[in-house]
């Protein structure tokens, strides 16, 4: 599969093709530039693990500190992004992502499912040096497998990506009994305030002025600073999170298309639609025809 892309779009396009085939998809090592001008948000669960560098990942209006041995875990279709935070050091991340299916149908049926005991849209685990060569093997075992496909492989990788989840699941536990939080990520105050603002009033009409008063700045100051840390103009972010929320409404409800628009923070169907194709390779109509959970049982 394709490992560069133009826009984080395009990835979140290119996974969600992979998916209709295959139920499991790893980049491994990577070692590129990580961040993408946009935002992910793609069917499956993301766990993101980091085997040096470091950096930031926005998910929702939360910052989350990147480091060596951490693993994010994001949920389907939960918005986020990667900031590279020393431009002389790449990220080496390796990503896998899997439909959550795929482990859920083969669970033990005396054992909790992990996911169903962490946070919903996200949870950050932290391993220690000492337990970052086993992580790292893992993943290097699910690389062997996917890429020679051999008969059964995918039994295998079930059985790794079941041992990841739950060393991770019992880090998580660890970390939880002895009260150690992740390390807070900080933005500016002025725009961890705007990221959170406008992530609780997209529906609302948003201006560049308007949203400039609130934190005192000048709003050509404003709109430089906030691309500088978010990756995104103030502008493009409103567009996001107003087409993720459209997307949602798509994919799990029947409203008309022309109400979902309304309810986004649209003004105008029209414009949410050319709004919606800039931002994915489909129209609204279509996203809904191959992504509705709508009657599905």
């Amino acid at each position: 599969m394709q490992v560069a892309f133009r826009t984080a779009e395009d990835l979140s396009s290119a996974v969600d093709a992979v998916f209709r085939e295959i139920p499991v998809l790893l980049y491994h090592k990577l070692d590129a530039v990580a961040p993408y001008p946009g935002f992910q948000s793609h069917n499956g669960i993301e766990m993101y693990y980091v085997e040096s560098g470091q950096g930031l990942y926005l998910v929702g209006d939360e910052t989350y500190i990147l480091e060596p041995g951490t693993l994010m875990i994001i949920r389907p279709f939960t918005l986020h992004k990667v900031l590279q935070t020393d431009a002389n050091f790449n990220i080496c991340r390796s990503v896998l992502m899997w439909k959550e299916e795929f482990l859920l149908e083969s669970w033990p049926s005396q054992e909790p499912f992990p996911l169903a005991h962490m946070p919903a849209d996200c949870c950050r685990v932290a391993f220690e040096p000492g337990q970052q060569s086993r992580i790292s093997g893992i993943l290097s075992h699910i690389n062997e497998e996917w890429t020679e496909r051999q008969p059964g492989y995918l039994p295998v990788i079930r059985c790794l990506i079941q041992e990841l989840l739950l060393l991770a699941y019992r880090r998580h536990q660890q970390a939880e009994q002895a009260l150690t939080f992740p390390p807070a990520a900080q933005f500016p105050q002025e725009i961890s305030y705007l990221v959170q603002f406008i992530s609780g009033h997209f529906q609302s009409e948003l201006t560049l002025e308007e949203l400039s008063k609130l934190v005192h700045m000048n709003p050509s100051y404003l709109s430089s600073l906030f691309h500088k840390h978010v990756g995104l103009t103030i502008t493009r972010f409103i567009a996001v999170k107003r087409i993720h929320y459209a997307k949602k409404l798509l994919r799990e409800t029947e409203m008309p298309i022309a109400d979902i628009a309304y309810q986004s923070g649209f003004n105008h169907p029209t414009y949410f639609t050319k709004t919606f194709k800039k931002l994915e390779p489909m129209s609204p109509a279509a996203y809904r025809k191959a992504h509705s959970s709508v009657g599905r049982t």
